[in-house]
Order: structure tokens, then sequence, then C-alpha cells
């Protein structure tokens, strides 16, 4: 017995593995646009506290959630570049 949260899941799945041109664009530039607040926000809070420029940049490249939403830009791209 399948509930409807599974069968939406499984459908999104399905969409979200081959977008469309304009899905993927907008995807990527709503993430790189939610990596520039995050960068914008480590700095920020970097300057609030006074650190060292080089202690923020060391912050800002062991970031893992900005690690993983570089990965996550880089996939997009190359899926954007193979539809071209």
């Amino acid at each position: 017995m399948t509930d409807g949260t599974t069968a939406r899941a499984d459908t999104s799945a399905i969409n979200a593995s081959d977008p469309s041109p304009k899905e993927l664009e907008e995807s990527i530039d709503q993430l790189a646009a939610y990596r520039d607040r995050l960068v914008k926000d480590v700095i920020g809070m970097g300057q609030r506290l006074k650190l060292p420029q080089k202690q923020v940049e060391f912050t800002l490249a062991q970031h893992p959630e900005l690690q993983k939403i570089e990965s996550i830009l880089a996939q997009l791209e190359a899926q954007k570049s193979e539809q071209d």
C-alpha cells in the first residue's frame, strides 16, 4: 500500500532527472544567489567578530554547506552543458 507522499516523491524524482533548460537555469540562479548570501553572511559575521581576513577566508573554504553548494552548482552546470 502506497501513500500519496511516496507517489509525489517518485514523480518529483522523475521530473528532476530531466529538467527543462529554463528550470535548470532557474535552479542555478537561485542556488548561486543562496551561495552569495551565505558568503556575505559569513564575511559579515567575521567582521563583527573582528576575525583576521585569512581566518574568514579559511572558514569560507572549509564551510561544508558552501562546499556542497559548489558541488551541486558544478553538476548543474555540467548538465546544462550537456543540454546545449
